[in-house]
Protein backbone atom coordinates (compact mmCIF):
# COMPACT_ATOMS: atom_id res chain seq x y z
CA UNK A 1 0.00 0.00 0.00
CA UNK A 2 1.38 3.39 -1.06
CA UNK A 3 1.12 6.32 1.34
CA UNK A 4 2.90 9.01 -0.70
CA UNK A 5 0.61 11.74 -1.96
CA UNK A 6 0.44 12.34 -5.70
CA UNK A 7 -1.57 15.45 -6.51
CA UNK A 8 -1.45 17.72 -9.53
CA UNK A 9 -0.61 21.31 -8.60
CA UNK A 10 -0.44 24.52 -10.60
CA UNK A 11 1.12 22.67 -13.53
CA UNK A 12 1.55 18.93 -13.15
CA UNK A 13 2.80 16.86 -10.22
CA UNK A 14 6.17 17.92 -8.80
CA UNK A 15 8.10 16.60 -5.84
CA UNK A 16 11.61 16.00 -4.58
CA UNK A 17 13.49 13.06 -6.02
CA UNK A 18 14.85 12.30 -2.56
CA UNK A 19 11.32 12.08 -1.15
CA UNK A 20 8.64 10.58 -3.40
CA UNK A 21 9.38 11.40 -7.02
CA UNK A 22 10.63 7.90 -7.82
CA UNK A 23 10.21 5.15 -10.41
CA UNK A 24 7.39 3.43 -8.55
CA UNK A 25 5.27 6.58 -8.32
CA UNK A 26 6.02 7.64 -11.90
CA UNK A 27 4.85 4.23 -13.09
CA UNK A 28 1.69 4.46 -10.96
CA UNK A 29 0.86 7.85 -12.41
CA UNK A 30 1.60 6.60 -15.93
CA UNK A 31 -0.91 3.78 -15.43
CA UNK A 32 -3.49 6.28 -14.21
CA UNK A 33 -2.92 8.42 -17.32
CA UNK A 34 -3.28 5.41 -19.60
CA UNK A 35 -6.45 4.29 -17.82
CA UNK A 36 -7.93 7.78 -18.12
CA UNK A 37 -7.20 7.97 -21.85
CA UNK A 38 -8.64 4.52 -22.50
CA UNK A 39 -11.80 5.35 -20.56
CA UNK A 40 -12.19 8.47 -22.69
CA UNK A 41 -11.69 6.54 -25.93
CA UNK A 42 -8.39 8.31 -26.65
CA UNK A 43 -6.52 5.35 -28.14
CA UNK A 44 -4.06 7.13 -30.43
CA UNK A 45 -0.34 7.69 -29.99
CA UNK A 46 1.26 9.23 -26.90
CA UNK A 47 4.38 11.38 -26.86
CA UNK A 48 6.89 11.34 -24.01
CA UNK A 49 9.53 14.03 -23.46
CA UNK A 50 11.96 15.00 -20.73
CA UNK A 51 14.24 17.81 -19.57
CA UNK A 52 17.91 17.83 -18.50
CA UNK A 53 17.37 16.92 -14.84
CA UNK A 54 19.04 13.94 -13.23
CA UNK A 55 17.20 10.73 -14.19
CA UNK A 56 14.61 12.55 -16.32
CA UNK A 57 15.36 10.35 -19.33
CA UNK A 58 15.06 7.22 -17.17
CA UNK A 59 11.75 8.41 -15.71
CA UNK A 60 10.51 9.13 -19.23
CA UNK A 61 11.53 5.62 -20.24
CA UNK A 62 9.38 4.21 -17.45
CA UNK A 63 6.42 6.31 -18.61
CA UNK A 64 6.88 4.96 -22.13
CA UNK A 65 7.19 1.41 -20.81
CA UNK A 66 3.90 1.51 -18.89
CA UNK A 67 1.93 3.26 -21.63
CA UNK A 68 3.35 0.94 -24.27
CA UNK A 69 2.32 -2.02 -22.11
CA UNK A 70 -1.23 -0.66 -22.09
CA UNK A 71 -1.30 -0.88 -25.88
CA UNK A 72 -0.54 2.71 -26.85
CA UNK A 73 1.89 3.58 -29.62
CA UNK A 74 4.52 5.62 -27.77
CA UNK A 75 7.00 8.10 -29.26
CA UNK A 76 9.79 9.38 -27.00
CA UNK A 77 12.08 12.29 -27.76
CA UNK A 78 15.67 11.41 -28.61
CA UNK A 79 17.07 14.31 -26.57
CA UNK A 80 15.95 16.69 -23.82
CA UNK A 81 13.13 18.74 -25.30
CA UNK A 82 11.35 21.93 -24.15
CA UNK A 83 7.81 21.63 -22.83
CA UNK A 84 6.33 24.04 -25.42
CA UNK A 85 7.86 21.92 -28.19
CA UNK A 86 6.22 18.77 -26.78
CA UNK A 87 2.92 20.66 -26.49
CA UNK A 88 3.19 21.78 -30.13
CA UNK A 89 4.03 18.22 -31.19
CA UNK A 90 0.86 16.80 -29.61
CA UNK A 91 -1.24 18.91 -31.98
CA UNK A 92 1.16 18.67 -34.92
CA UNK A 93 1.23 14.85 -34.78
CA UNK A 94 -2.46 14.54 -33.80
CA UNK A 95 -1.48 12.51 -30.75
CA UNK A 96 -3.91 11.61 -27.97
CA UNK A 97 -1.68 13.20 -25.33
CA UNK A 98 1.86 13.69 -24.08
CA UNK A 99 3.75 13.31 -20.83
CA UNK A 100 6.66 15.62 -20.12
CA UNK A 101 9.09 14.78 -17.32
CA UNK A 102 10.22 18.13 -15.94
CA UNK A 103 10.12 20.30 -12.85
CA UNK A 104 10.45 23.42 -14.99
CA UNK A 105 12.15 26.17 -12.93
CA UNK A 106 12.29 24.30 -9.60
CA UNK A 107 15.60 23.43 -7.87
CA UNK A 108 17.62 20.45 -9.18
CA UNK A 109 16.42 18.04 -6.49
CA UNK A 110 12.86 18.33 -7.83
CA UNK A 111 11.33 16.57 -10.79
CA UNK A 112 7.85 16.56 -12.22
CA UNK A 113 5.24 14.92 -14.42
CA UNK A 114 3.19 17.10 -16.80
CA UNK A 115 0.22 15.63 -18.60
CA UNK A 116 -0.59 17.40 -21.89
CA UNK A 117 -3.95 16.49 -23.50
CA UNK A 118 -4.64 16.45 -27.24
CA UNK A 119 -5.24 20.21 -27.40
CA UNK A 120 -1.56 20.86 -26.59
CA UNK A 121 -1.85 22.77 -23.33
CA UNK A 122 -1.88 22.24 -19.56
CA UNK A 123 -4.37 19.70 -18.25
CA UNK A 124 -7.44 21.35 -16.76
CA UNK A 125 -8.40 20.55 -13.13
CA UNK A 126 -11.36 18.43 -14.23
CA UNK A 127 -8.90 16.21 -16.14
CA UNK A 128 -6.28 15.87 -13.42
CA UNK A 129 -8.92 14.98 -10.83
CA UNK A 130 -9.99 12.08 -13.03
CA UNK A 131 -6.38 10.91 -13.39
CA UNK A 132 -5.81 11.06 -9.63
CA UNK A 133 -8.87 8.85 -9.09
CA UNK A 134 -7.25 6.12 -11.16
CA UNK A 135 -3.97 5.89 -9.23
CA UNK A 136 -3.30 2.25 -8.35
CA UNK A 137 -2.34 1.25 -4.81
CA UNK A 138 0.30 -1.22 -6.00
CA UNK A 139 3.50 -1.43 -8.02
CA UNK A 140 2.95 -1.41 -11.77
CA UNK A 141 4.39 -4.44 -13.56
CA UNK A 142 3.04 -3.63 -17.03
CA UNK A 143 5.75 -3.78 -19.69
CA UNK A 144 5.67 -2.61 -23.29
CA UNK A 145 7.74 -2.48 -26.43
CA UNK A 146 10.49 0.16 -26.60
CA UNK A 147 9.16 3.55 -27.72
CA UNK A 148 9.89 4.98 -31.15
CA UNK A 149 12.46 7.79 -30.97
CA UNK A 150 11.66 11.15 -32.55
CA UNK A 151 13.00 14.69 -32.56
CA UNK A 152 10.37 17.43 -33.04
CA UNK A 153 12.89 20.24 -33.34
CA UNK A 154 12.70 20.94 -37.09
CA UNK A 155 8.90 20.79 -37.24
CA UNK A 156 8.73 23.23 -34.34
CA UNK A 157 11.24 25.50 -36.11
CA UNK A 158 9.06 25.51 -39.23
CA UNK A 159 6.02 26.42 -37.18
CA UNK A 160 7.72 29.20 -35.20
CA UNK A 161 9.21 30.76 -38.31
CA UNK A 162 5.76 30.81 -39.91
CA UNK A 163 4.58 32.97 -37.01
CA UNK A 164 7.64 35.07 -36.10
CA UNK A 165 9.83 37.05 -38.51
CA UNK A 166 13.40 36.68 -37.27
CA UNK A 167 14.92 38.12 -40.44
CA UNK A 168 14.49 41.61 -38.93
CA UNK A 169 16.95 40.58 -36.19
CA UNK A 170 19.75 39.70 -38.62
CA UNK A 171 21.87 42.71 -37.66
CA UNK A 172 21.55 42.13 -33.93
CA UNK A 173 24.12 40.66 -31.53
CA UNK A 174 22.27 38.43 -29.10
CA UNK A 175 23.35 36.16 -26.24
CA UNK A 176 21.11 33.20 -25.39
CA UNK A 177 21.20 31.48 -21.99
CA UNK A 178 19.14 28.27 -21.63
CA UNK A 179 20.51 27.89 -18.08
CA UNK A 180 21.70 24.34 -18.85
CA UNK A 181 18.08 23.35 -19.55
CA UNK A 182 16.18 21.71 -22.37
CA UNK A 183 16.10 24.91 -24.46
CA UNK A 184 19.74 24.51 -25.53
CA UNK A 185 20.15 24.71 -29.29
CA UNK A 186 16.69 26.17 -29.93
CA UNK A 187 16.41 29.99 -29.94
CA UNK A 188 20.15 30.36 -30.57
CA UNK A 189 19.97 28.19 -33.67
CA UNK A 190 16.81 29.87 -34.96
CA UNK A 191 18.44 33.30 -34.74
CA UNK A 192 21.66 32.09 -36.35
CA UNK A 193 19.73 30.73 -39.31
CA UNK A 194 18.34 34.21 -39.92
CA UNK A 195 21.73 35.88 -39.82
CA UNK A 196 21.91 37.23 -36.29
CA UNK A 197 25.24 37.17 -34.45
CA UNK A 198 24.48 34.75 -31.62
CA UNK A 199 26.39 33.32 -28.68
CA UNK A 200 24.86 30.64 -26.48
CA UNK A 201 26.15 30.29 -22.92
CA UNK A 202 25.31 27.48 -20.50
CA UNK A 203 24.21 25.59 -23.58
CA UNK A 204 24.97 22.03 -22.52
CA UNK A 205 22.82 19.78 -20.30
CA UNK A 206 23.71 19.87 -16.62
CA UNK A 207 21.43 18.15 -14.06
CA UNK A 208 22.76 20.51 -11.37
CA UNK A 209 22.16 23.61 -13.52
CA UNK A 210 25.55 25.08 -12.69
CA UNK A 211 24.73 25.07 -8.99
CA UNK A 212 21.66 27.27 -9.45
CA UNK A 213 17.95 26.73 -9.90
CA UNK A 214 17.00 26.92 -13.59
CA UNK A 215 14.77 29.95 -13.04
CA UNK A 216 15.56 32.96 -15.26
CA UNK A 217 15.37 35.53 -12.49
CA UNK A 218 17.79 38.38 -11.87
CA UNK A 219 20.07 36.34 -9.60
CA UNK A 220 20.42 33.41 -11.98
CA UNK A 221 21.01 35.60 -15.05
CA UNK A 222 23.93 37.58 -13.62
CA UNK A 223 26.42 35.69 -15.78
CA UNK A 224 24.27 36.41 -18.82
CA UNK A 225 24.20 40.11 -17.96
CA UNK A 226 27.97 40.19 -17.49
CA UNK A 227 28.55 38.37 -20.78
CA UNK A 228 26.26 40.73 -22.69
CA UNK A 229 28.07 43.80 -21.35
CA UNK A 230 31.60 42.41 -21.84
CA UNK A 231 30.90 41.15 -25.35
CA UNK A 232 29.17 44.33 -26.48
CA UNK A 233 26.00 42.45 -27.41
CA UNK A 234 22.69 44.21 -27.94
CA UNK A 235 20.72 42.04 -25.54
CA UNK A 236 20.43 38.63 -23.92
CA UNK A 237 17.53 36.21 -23.57
CA UNK A 238 17.25 33.47 -20.93
CA UNK A 239 14.95 30.45 -20.58
CA UNK A 240 14.14 28.24 -17.63
CA UNK A 241 14.75 24.50 -17.29
CA UNK A 242 12.04 23.41 -19.72
CA UNK A 243 12.02 26.65 -21.76
CA UNK A 244 8.42 27.64 -21.13
CA UNK A 245 9.55 30.84 -19.36
CA UNK A 246 11.85 33.65 -20.42
CA UNK A 247 13.51 36.87 -19.33
CA UNK A 248 15.99 39.29 -20.90
CA UNK A 249 18.84 41.70 -20.19
CA UNK A 250 19.74 44.82 -22.15
CA UNK A 251 23.11 46.08 -23.41
CA UNK A 252 23.86 47.64 -20.01
CA UNK A 253 23.10 44.42 -18.13
CA UNK A 254 19.73 45.60 -16.79
CA UNK A 255 17.34 42.73 -16.05
CA UNK A 256 13.85 42.51 -17.59
CA UNK A 257 11.30 40.08 -16.12
CA UNK A 258 8.33 39.03 -18.20
CA UNK A 259 6.20 41.55 -16.30
CA UNK A 260 8.08 44.19 -18.31
CA UNK A 261 8.65 42.18 -21.49
CA UNK A 262 4.95 41.45 -21.94
CA UNK A 263 4.37 45.21 -22.17
CA UNK A 264 6.93 45.56 -24.97
CA UNK A 265 5.48 42.57 -26.82
CA UNK A 266 1.86 43.63 -26.34
CA UNK A 267 2.61 47.17 -27.52
CA UNK A 268 4.35 45.71 -30.57
CA UNK A 269 1.48 43.34 -31.37
CA UNK A 270 -1.21 46.02 -31.00
CA UNK A 271 0.69 49.10 -32.17
CA UNK A 272 2.91 47.75 -34.98
CA UNK A 273 1.35 44.48 -36.15
CA UNK A 274 -2.17 45.84 -35.56
CA UNK A 275 -3.35 42.59 -33.95
CA UNK A 276 -6.51 42.79 -31.86
CA UNK A 277 -8.20 40.45 -29.42
CA UNK A 278 -8.56 40.11 -25.69
CA UNK A 279 -5.66 39.50 -23.31
CA UNK A 280 -5.69 37.03 -20.42
CA UNK A 281 -3.41 37.64 -17.45
CA UNK A 282 -2.99 35.95 -14.11
CA UNK A 283 -4.06 37.73 -10.93
CA UNK A 284 -0.36 38.20 -10.08
CA UNK A 285 0.60 39.98 -13.31
CA UNK A 286 1.34 43.71 -13.49
CA UNK A 287 -1.61 46.10 -13.74
CA UNK A 288 0.42 48.15 -16.23
CA UNK A 289 -0.77 45.62 -18.81
CA UNK A 290 -4.34 46.75 -18.14
CA UNK A 291 -3.38 50.38 -18.80
CA UNK A 292 -1.68 49.45 -22.06
CA UNK A 293 -4.61 47.33 -23.22
CA UNK A 294 -7.05 50.09 -22.31
CA UNK A 295 -5.13 52.49 -24.56
CA UNK A 296 -5.70 50.10 -27.48
CA UNK A 297 -9.29 49.26 -26.57
CA UNK A 298 -8.34 45.68 -25.72
CA UNK A 299 -10.23 43.70 -23.08
CA UNK A 300 -8.28 42.11 -20.19
CA UNK A 301 -9.45 38.94 -18.42
CA UNK A 302 -7.98 38.18 -14.97
CA UNK A 303 -7.40 34.51 -14.12
CA UNK A 304 -6.09 32.46 -11.19
CA UNK A 305 -2.36 31.64 -11.21
CA UNK A 306 -1.60 28.65 -13.41
CA UNK A 307 -1.35 28.68 -17.17
CA UNK A 308 -4.18 26.14 -17.44
CA UNK A 309 -6.58 28.99 -16.72
CA UNK A 310 -4.99 31.24 -19.32
CA UNK A 311 -5.01 28.30 -21.76
CA UNK A 312 -8.81 28.22 -21.66
CA UNK A 313 -8.88 31.89 -22.67
CA UNK A 314 -6.41 31.31 -25.51
CA UNK A 315 -8.54 28.40 -26.74
CA UNK A 316 -11.59 30.66 -26.85
CA UNK A 317 -10.07 33.57 -28.74
CA UNK A 318 -7.57 35.49 -26.59
CA UNK A 319 -4.52 36.62 -28.58
CA UNK A 320 -2.11 36.91 -25.66
CA UNK A 321 -1.82 35.24 -22.27
CA UNK A 322 0.60 36.39 -19.56
CA UNK A 323 1.91 35.22 -16.21
CA UNK A 324 4.21 37.39 -14.10
CA UNK A 325 6.46 34.37 -13.50
CA UNK A 326 7.81 34.38 -17.03
CA UNK A 327 5.24 32.63 -19.17
CA UNK A 328 3.57 34.05 -22.27
CA UNK A 329 1.28 32.23 -24.68
CA UNK A 330 -0.19 33.28 -28.00
CA UNK A 331 -3.52 32.76 -29.73
CA UNK A 332 -1.88 31.67 -32.98
CA UNK A 333 -0.05 28.81 -31.26
CA UNK A 334 -1.00 25.93 -28.98
CA UNK A 335 -2.42 27.02 -25.58
CA UNK A 336 0.84 26.63 -23.66
CA UNK A 337 3.35 29.17 -22.44
CA UNK A 338 6.39 29.24 -24.70
CA UNK A 339 9.67 30.86 -23.65
CA UNK A 340 11.29 30.16 -27.01
CA UNK A 341 8.56 31.82 -29.07
CA UNK A 342 8.38 34.68 -26.54
CA UNK A 343 12.13 35.29 -26.85
CA UNK A 344 11.90 35.12 -30.64
CA UNK A 345 9.00 37.59 -30.72
CA UNK A 346 10.93 39.97 -28.46
CA UNK A 347 13.84 39.83 -30.92
CA UNK A 348 11.44 40.51 -33.80
CA UNK A 349 9.95 43.48 -31.96
CA UNK A 350 13.33 45.08 -31.19
CA UNK A 351 14.68 44.31 -34.67
CA UNK A 352 11.70 45.80 -36.46
CA UNK A 353 11.22 48.87 -34.26
CA UNK A 354 14.94 49.70 -34.27
CA UNK A 355 16.95 50.98 -31.35
CA UNK A 356 17.59 48.80 -28.32
CA UNK A 357 15.69 46.86 -25.69
CA UNK A 358 16.56 49.62 -23.24
CA UNK A 359 15.10 52.29 -25.52
CA UNK A 360 11.97 50.22 -26.18
CA UNK A 361 11.40 49.89 -22.45
CA UNK A 362 11.94 53.59 -21.94
CA UNK A 363 9.14 54.36 -24.40
CA UNK A 364 6.80 51.91 -22.67
CA UNK A 365 7.56 53.18 -19.17
CA UNK A 366 7.05 56.81 -20.25
CA UNK A 367 3.74 55.98 -21.91
CA UNK A 368 2.14 53.56 -19.46
CA UNK A 369 4.19 53.77 -16.27
CA UNK A 370 5.43 50.85 -14.22
CA UNK A 371 5.03 50.54 -10.48
CA UNK A 372 7.35 49.03 -7.90
CA UNK A 373 6.95 45.23 -8.02
CA UNK A 374 8.05 42.65 -5.48
CA UNK A 375 7.52 38.90 -5.16
CA UNK A 376 8.80 36.87 -2.22
CA UNK A 377 8.04 33.55 -0.55
CA UNK A 378 7.52 32.42 3.03
CA UNK A 379 7.33 28.85 4.38
CA UNK A 380 3.83 27.40 4.29
CA UNK A 381 2.88 26.45 7.86
CA UNK A 382 -0.58 25.06 8.57
CA UNK A 383 -1.47 28.02 10.77
CA UNK A 384 -0.51 30.37 7.91
CA UNK A 385 -2.72 28.44 5.48
CA UNK A 386 -5.63 28.73 7.91
CA UNK A 387 -4.99 32.45 8.27
CA UNK A 388 -5.12 32.94 4.48
CA UNK A 389 -8.35 30.92 4.30
CA UNK A 390 -9.89 33.08 7.04
CA UNK A 391 -8.88 36.27 5.25
CA UNK A 392 -10.37 35.02 1.98
CA UNK A 393 -13.64 34.24 3.74
CA UNK A 394 -13.72 37.67 5.38
CA UNK A 395 -11.33 40.11 3.63
CA UNK A 396 -10.28 43.21 5.60
CA UNK A 397 -11.49 46.70 4.73
CA UNK A 398 -8.15 48.20 5.80
CA UNK A 399 -4.67 46.70 5.29
CA UNK A 400 -1.32 48.32 6.07
CA UNK A 401 -3.23 51.42 7.10
CA UNK A 402 -4.75 51.78 3.60
CA UNK A 403 -8.39 51.55 2.58
CA UNK A 404 -9.15 48.47 0.48
CA UNK A 405 -11.13 49.33 -2.66
CA UNK A 406 -11.40 45.87 -4.24
CA UNK A 407 -11.13 42.31 -2.92
CA UNK A 408 -10.34 39.47 -5.35
CA UNK A 409 -10.50 35.86 -4.16
CA UNK A 410 -10.13 33.82 -7.38
CA UNK A 411 -6.72 32.64 -6.14
CA UNK A 412 -5.67 33.38 -2.57
CA UNK A 413 -6.51 36.94 -1.56
CA UNK A 414 -5.75 40.05 -3.59
CA UNK A 415 -6.39 43.47 -2.08
CA UNK A 416 -6.40 46.59 -4.25
CA UNK A 417 -6.09 50.15 -2.94
CA UNK A 418 -7.20 53.55 -4.19
CA UNK A 419 -3.65 54.56 -5.11
CA UNK A 420 -3.37 51.70 -7.62
CA UNK A 421 -1.21 49.54 -5.35
CA UNK A 422 -2.19 45.93 -4.58
CA UNK A 423 -1.04 42.86 -2.65
CA UNK A 424 -1.71 39.16 -3.34
CA UNK A 425 -1.25 36.34 -0.81
CA UNK A 426 -1.59 32.78 -2.12
CA UNK A 427 -0.29 29.28 -1.35
CA UNK A 428 2.01 27.92 -4.06
CA UNK A 429 0.60 25.14 -6.21
CA UNK A 430 3.97 23.43 -6.63
CA UNK A 431 5.99 24.03 -3.44
CA UNK A 432 5.26 24.29 0.33
CA UNK A 433 5.37 28.10 0.22
CA UNK A 434 3.16 31.13 0.61
CA UNK A 435 3.77 33.46 -2.31
CA UNK A 436 3.41 37.19 -1.73
CA UNK A 437 3.11 39.63 -4.64
CA UNK A 438 3.11 43.40 -4.23
CA UNK A 439 2.75 46.13 -6.83
CA UNK A 440 2.96 49.62 -5.38
CA UNK A 441 2.95 53.14 -6.76
CA UNK A 442 6.05 54.05 -4.76
CA UNK A 443 8.68 52.54 -2.48
CA UNK A 444 6.95 53.80 0.64
CA UNK A 445 3.71 51.94 -0.07
CA UNK A 446 5.66 48.85 -1.12
CA UNK A 447 7.55 48.88 2.19
CA UNK A 448 4.32 49.34 4.17
CA UNK A 449 2.62 46.44 2.38
CA UNK A 450 5.65 44.18 2.81
CA UNK A 451 5.88 44.95 6.52
CA UNK A 452 2.18 44.22 6.96
CA UNK A 453 2.48 40.92 5.08
CA UNK A 454 5.53 39.89 7.11
CA UNK A 455 3.76 40.71 10.35
CA UNK A 456 0.63 38.81 9.32
CA UNK A 457 2.33 35.67 7.99
CA UNK A 458 5.26 35.34 10.37
CA UNK A 459 3.30 35.86 13.58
Amino acid sequence: MFTSRIRFGTDGWRSRMDVDFNVANVRRLSLAVGSYLKDKGELGSILVGYDTRRNSEAFAGNVADVLGGLGFKVYMTSRPTPTPVIAFSVVDRKASAAVQITASHNPPVYNGFKFIPSYGGPAFPEITVEIEKRLPEHDVEVRGQPPVAFDPKERYFEFLESRVDLSVARDMRIVIDPLYGAGFGYLAELLKRRGASVTEIHGSPDPDFGGLSPEPNETNTKELAEFVVKSGADMGVANDGDADRFSAVDDKGNFYPSNKLVLIIADYLFGVKNIRGRVARSVSTTSALDRLCSAYGVQVVETPVGFKYIAKELMSGAVLGAEESGGLGFGWSVPEKDGIMSGALLCEAIGRMGGSLREAWGRIADKYGFNQYLQFNLPLREEVRRKIDELRASPPDVFAGMQVTRKITIDGLKLQFASGSWILLRPSGTEPLIRVYIEAVDQSELNSLKEAADSLLKS
